[in-house]
């Protein structure tokens, strides 16, 4: 009887690594490639992805600034995980790319990102603490 118990033992353990073996040899369930990451400061394509400019007219009072306070803190955490500068506690509001007052200025947003015009080109403004964020329009 224990022979028995013994044989059942040891087949419960070979099973799962042999299908372990033929999984690995690729033998097994297909696999498939992990999603490409975004390659940006933040998951979204704009420095502010939680939209709260939407709560302007929210019944509660609060509701604009904790949203601004969430959106803040999740993008400073990310940039922080990925080793990159985190962007500015303050949003500004800036003229869009293309417009008369951008073109006059020569700093715009993009993307929620406040841009400033070079000779050759763009390179982002700095706020105190940070990639300086901003609202175009």
């Amino acid at each position: 009887m224990g022979k028995g118990i013994a044989t059942l033992l040891l087949i419960a353990v070979i099973a799962p690594s042999f299908a372990q073996t033929r999984a690995a040899q690729g033998k097994g369930t297909p696999r498939v490639a992990p999603a490409p990451k975004a390659h940006y400061n933040s998951t979204s394509k704009d420095a502010t992805p939680f939209n709260c400019e939407n709560y302007a007219n929210h019944p509660h009072p609060m509701m604009r600034p904790l949203c601004e306070d969430w959106e803040r803190n999740h993008i400073q955490s990310e940039a922080r995980r990925a080793g990159r500068p985190g962007p500015s506690s303050s949003i500004v509001d800036l003229p869009p790319l293309g417009s008369p007052e951008g073109r006059r200025t020569g700093i715009i947003c993009i993307g929620g990102q406040a841009m400033r015009k070079l000779s050759n080109g763009w390179e982002q403004v700095w706020g105190n603490d940070g990639w300086q964020r901003c609202r175009g329009g």
